[in-house]
Order: structure tokens, then sequence, then C-alpha cells
């Protein structure tokens, strides 16, 4: 029964991610025209890297596609460690968009699913740290999934630009 209970658990990751993901999907455009006047004075801008929905989507879809198959090994092979550590930087994410609505003094987009899913994912953080080896390593994987998570939406942002431009000549040709 654990085993099925860690299956399901597993499975939660890219569904509440694309969930999220869907909130922003939908809401930045009319968000970002909405704080238009706010956004060019704000020191910190959030989505500023989202040019476009289209390329934004792919790149949500590139992640949600890394994600689901974080869970699929994970349950293929009832190894959860590497799982918790991406769970734990999606939480942070999460937390993020509490500090970005907070300094921004306005909603950003996710900032609803945030606040809906928080309670349920530090639920999952903390049951499945319980069932899961020694704090150490779990401390050690939440620490390097940050820093490889750090480095990806470094390089995740960087290519919505290159997606668009992808899209755009695509489109142009005939």
């Amino acid at each position: 029964m654990q085993n099925f209970t860690m299956s399901v658990i597993a499975l939660m990751l890219p569904i509440i991610f694309i969930l999220h993901d869907f909130e922003e999907i939908i809401m930045v455009n009319a968000w970002q025209q909405k704080y238009a006047r706010q956004l060019e004075k704000a020191a910190t801008k959030p989505f500023a890297h989202w040019v476009s929905p289209d390329s934004g989507t792919i790149a949500v879809s590139i992640e949600f596609l890394i994600l689901l198959t974080v869970s699929l090994i994970s349950i293929f092979f009832q190894k959860y460690l590497i799982w918790y550590g991406v769970f734990f930087v999606f939480v942070i994410h999460l937390v993020l968009h509490y500090f970005l609505s907070f300094r921004f003094r306005h909603y950003i987009p996710g900032l609803t699913t945030s606040v809906f899913f928080m309670p349920l994912c530090l639920y999952i953080l903390y049951s499945c740290a319980k069932q899961l080896s020694g704090t150490s390593t779990l401390v050690v994987t939440c620490l390097v999934s940050t820093i490889v998570f750090i480095f990806f939406f470094r390089w995740i942002t960087r290519m919505i630009k290159t997606f668009g431009e992808w899209l755009s000549l695509y489109s142009s040709k005939t």
C-alpha cells in the first residue's frame, strides 16, 4: 500500500504544476496589460521574460515533460529522493509568488494557485520526508535540486525569446 500511496503522491507534482501554470498562462497577458504602468516603474518585473503566451507555453510544456518524467521514473524504480528534491523546488517556486506579489503590491499570475496548493504541498513535503531516508540526504538533495533549477530557469527564460522567434519564423513561411 505504501508504494501505491507514494506513486499517487509522485503524480501530484506534474498535476499541481500544470494547474498552477494554467493560471500563469491564462492570466499573464491580461495582467501585463492591466499593470503596464506599474510594471514600467517596478524594480522587480514579474514575468518580464514572458514575451508571448505561445513562447511561454512552449517553456511550460518542457517543464511539464521534465516533471512528468521525473515522477514516472521515480514511480517505476520506487525511488523518490530526486522526486522529493524537485518537488521541494516547486514548493519554493510557489513561495516566490507570495514574495513577488508582496513586492509588486498586486496580484501576480500564479498567486491564487500558490495560495490554494500551499497547504497540500507542505503536507506532502512533510509526509514524504518522514518516509524517505535521512535528513542530511534530503537537505543535500533539496540544495542540489535548487541549484540545478536556478540554472535551468535561467536557460528556459532565455529560450522563451528563441521559441517566439521560431514561432514567428514558422508563421511567416508559406
